[in-house]
């Protein structure tokens, strides 16, 4: 999952996370992602995929900084700063959280010890 930490203006402090793309970007309610600051357009960039890299695209006359660089279009990388008018962001992608393996590996160890007493079962029977 993707995230944007807001470093400036009204929402300073809060997180968007998105984990489908393209990610539109804008002070329209339609934008998945709504920063309501100066400078910021209606529609004002995309965050799109793009085989492995993920690319932030400017939409026509619109400004877009990416570490203090003008930029069209650019691949997006952990730790980058994004700047769309007076909106500051840090882009980054959201920690994973790995799920317990604890019940899948009880599991397993069961079937094999099913499994075992099964084969002495066997072995038993065909002794008789």
């Amino acid at each position: 999952m993707v995230q944007v930490q807001i470093l400036s203006g009204r929402l300073a402090g809060g997180k968007l996370e998105a984990a489908r793309f393209p990610i539109q970007v804008g002070r329209l309610d339609s934008c998945h992602w709504v920063l309501d600051e100066p400078g910021v357009w209606d529609r004002h960039c995309e965050i799109e995929l793009s085989g492995e890299d993920l690319i932030v695209r400017a939409l026509p006359n619109a400004l877009v900084l990416v570490n203090d660089q003008k930029v069209d279009q650019t691949p997006l990388r952990n730790g980058d700063l994004i700047t769309l008018g007076a909106a500051r962001l840090r882009f980054g992608f959201s920690p994973v959280h790995q799920h317990g393996q604890r019940t899948r590996e009880t599991l397993t160890w069961l079937a094999l010890a099913a499994l075992c007493f099964a084969q002495i079962a066997l072995v038993y029977k065909l002794i008789d």
